[in-house]
This record gives C-alpha cells, structure tokens and sequence, in this order.
C-alpha cells in the first residue's frame, strides 16, 4: 500500500488502523461517560483514555499500571506540599518541588513522570481543598485508563505475543536478504549494498524484544528464546558479512572448490528462512539435506598451499555456513515446541 508516495507494509496499516480506531473509541466513550456521571476533569479522563491505548494487549496493561503509579505518587507528593507550604507560597514551591522530583524519578523510571499530570493539577488547587482535588484527578485518570484497557480487551485486540512473533519474522525475513547479499558479495565485482536490510533486521528484532517484554498472558520465555536464536543467526551471517568485504579475493569463485556448492547451500538456507518468515512447515528432511550440502561445502574446499589469507576466508566462509545451518536447526525446534 502506498502512502503519499511511500510503501507502507500491509501489517503497518493493519496497526495504524487498529490503533486509531481504539484510540477513537476510548476517547468517545470516555466523553459520554464523563459527561453522563457529571465527573469533572474531562481533559484528565479523556487524555488518559488515549495514551493508555498501546498495540498491545500486554503494553496497555503495563502502560495502565504505570500511569496509575506515577498519578498515585505525583499526587501525594503535590497534596503534601500543598499541605505543608505557607498559604500564598504553596503553588510556586509546589510546582517547583514536584517538577524537580517527578523529572528526576523519571531518569530512572520514564513511564513515571505522567505523574505531572496529577501534581500539576493538584499543585494549583487551594490548601482547603487539596484532599477533593487529589480525588477528583484520580477519579478522572481512573475512568479514563479503565475504558482504554475495555476498548483495547473488545476492540481489534493483539496479544503482545503475536506482534512479537511477527516482529520475529520480519526480522528473519530481512536477515534472509541480508544473507543473500553477503554471498553475492563474496565472488568478484559484486558489492551490493547491506544497509537497508540491516536496519530492518536491527529494527524489528529490537522491537520484538520490547513487545516480548511485555508479555502479560501467554508463554514468554519461548519468545525470548526465538528472538535470542535469530539474534545468533544474524550473528552467523555478519560472519559471511565480513568475508564479502574482502571479496576482492573471489572467495568463492571457482577455484575454491565450493562455488557450486555455495551457490545451493545459499538456495537452500534462504528457502527455510523465507519459509520460517512466512510460517510455512518446514519439513525436518529439509534440515537434514540442508546440514548434508554443508558439510558436503566444508569437505570440497580447496585450500591454495600459496596463498594463506584466501585459504583463511575460504574456512572462514564455511564455518559461518555451519553455523547458520546450526542457528536455523536451534530456531526451527524451539518454532515447533
């Protein structure tokens, strides 16, 4: 799908769709809900209606949990000052004072400083009736957070899970591209670029990690085993990565004894790849033929007695089929279970 002029992935406008709809709905539900029970604070309720909305399941539940705290604990701090500070002077030394906690708690805790909302708010109520107040905003950022969290359980819902998983296989899928590159890359005259298929890869399992994180319901140590096992497997392939880069030598050309059998085993790892990227079956006699052709690369290298810096890359480029091959092997299994 295009987007002024841009590519934008089918999964991409699935979650831009998802969120905005539930953003919209939490936001007008929130209204009508606050408008109906006459509860004051409506920018409060609506706002947090809207920003608890994550495209998770699991990330708007921790998000919930986090805006809850960080109102609870803004909230005291402002009612305490508020309380404590000589009348007339409350409000500047009270915004001054929670500015500079709540800013400092959120170098170590970032999703805290929404607390400003609530210690702002109660910061500029009178001492008489900080108590009513401090309720009042909790009562609004309450509402709003609950609708957010219904809208989000009714509404399009993903579990983090799933959106872990299908960062996994963008990620797999980029570094299946990157992998054909590099072997490209390892015969003479061929230097095609990696940088495109590098940022997708870092990009996507980055963010398969931050959404596994936030697992709430569903088997999280299996998807952090994924993500670390396609992490080795990219791994693997920056060592075919940086063979290419010296490719000057015709690392795989037909003198090394392996140039055919590169070639298929190339074939083959891309094919499984592709295909654990497209949650296709991936037969277990494919890995074994699969391990066959390695092995059968590493037995037909030819080794020049005169030059030993080419004799170096030609066993480098095969110890990083191995260990591919045994990346794949690892992630295949762990996908099964």
């Amino acid at each position: 799908m295009k987007i002024f002029n841009i590519d934008v992935p089918k999964d991409q406008t699935k979650d831009a769709f998802r969120l905005a709809t539930q953003s919209s709905l939490s936001i007008v539900i929130t209204y009508l809900a606050v408008q109906e029970f006459k509860v004051a604070n409506i920018f409060l309720a609506l706002l947090s209606a809207v920003l608890v909305v994550e495209p998770t399941i699991g990330d708007t539940i921790i998000q919930a949990k986090n805006r809850i705290i960080a109102t609870l604990v803004g909230s005291i701090i402002a009612f305490f000052l508020v309380i404590v500070l000589p009348l007339h002077l409350e409000t500047i030394i009270s915004l001054a004072i929670t500015m500079f906690v709540l800013n400092a708690i959120a170098a170590f805790k970032p999703s805290w400083r929404y607390g400003i909302v609530a210690a702002v708010a109660i910061s500029l109520g009178a001492e008489q009736d900080a108590f009513e107040i401090s309720l009042e905003r909790l009562m609004a950022i309450g509402i709003g957070l609950g609708i957010g969290i219904v809208i989000s359980l009714l509404v399009f819902p993903e579990k983090a899970e799933t959106r872990a998983k299908k960062n996994i296989r963008r990620a797999l899928s980029a570094a299946s591209n990157r992998f054909e590159t590099a072997v490209q890359n390892t015969r003479k005259g061929e230097n095609k670029d990696l940088t495109s298929s590098a940022e997708k890869f870092h990009k996507n399992i980055n963010a398969a990690e931050r959404t596994a994180n936030s697992i709430s319901f569903g088997r999280k140590q299996p998807i952090l085993n994924q993500i670390k096992t396609t992490r080795k497997l990219y791994n693997s392939i920056l060592i075919i990565h940086r063979v290419a880069a010296h490719a000057e030598n015709d690392v795989t050309n037909g003198n090394s004894g392996i140039e055919v059998d590169a070639e298929i085993v190339h074939e083959k790892a891309s094919k499984i790849l592709k295909a654990l990227a497209n949650q296709d079956k991936i037969e277990d006699s494919e890995l074994e033929i699969f391990s066959d052709l390695v092995e059968k690369a590493k037995d037909h290298v030819v080794l020049n007695p005169d030059n030993k810096s080419v004799n170096m890359l030609r066993q480098t480029f095969v110890f990083g089929l191995t260990e591919i091959r045994d990346s794949i092997s690892v992630l295949v299994k762990i996908i099964k279970k």
